[in-house]
């Protein structure tokens, strides 16, 4: 003869069924969020994803081609060409490039967008140089100035562990 039912047997089939019907819904309801917006796209290649305005993308205000002369701080500052393409992307975004020139020195590498200020009159990118004899990693704040004109901030740290500070001016276009 099979043991009797305590009331706390019956309620665990209960149990499971509410939690399968749930996920049978959550499944669902998914699926048709797939199936309108598409999967979500987790690629660093910038060119698949639509340009985001709302949701803390690269300003306007930013976009397009910069140059101009930044001074390395130090004992001996030294002064570089910088040369700065900026391109529609969100947070975590390739947001365009940079090359940095001076005599015996050619160092190119991309930017990318981490952070937009709250005004939207500052943009914060993280640099990696891919090519030449600079510092591999560092940080950029561009700040917009009057119009054409944004200055120029970077800092990163040396091969040698010191900290390493640049600024200038850049303008669109030059």
């Amino acid at each position: 003869m099979p043991a009797p039912h305590s009331r706390s047997d019956r309620r665990i089939p209960l149990w499971a069924a509410v939690i399968t019907a749930l996920g049978a819904v959550l499944g669902a309801v998914l699926a048709a969020l797939i199936g309108k917006y598409g999967l979500p796209s987790f690629s660093s290649d910038s060119s698949d994803r639509a340009p985001a305005r709302h949701d803390g993308g690269v300003p306007d205000a930013f976009l397009g081609q910069w140059r101009g002369d930044v001074t390395e701080e130090g004992v001996r500052p030294s002064v570089y060409a910088a040369a700065v393409s900026i391109t529609e992307a969100g947070p975590g975004g390739e947001a365009g490039s940079i090359e940095y020139t001076a005599p015996g020195l050619l160092c190119k590498g991309v930017l990318v967008l981490q952070e937009v200020g709250d005004d939207r009159r500052t943009i914060t990118l993280g640099e990696e140089i891919r090519t030449g004899r600079c510092v591999l990693r560092g940080r950029i704040t561009l700040t917009a100035g009057a119009e054409r004109h944004v200055t120029f901030f970077y800092t990163g740290k040396k091969h040698d562990g010191t900290l390493q500070v640049v600024k200038g001016a850049l303008d669109k276009g030059a």
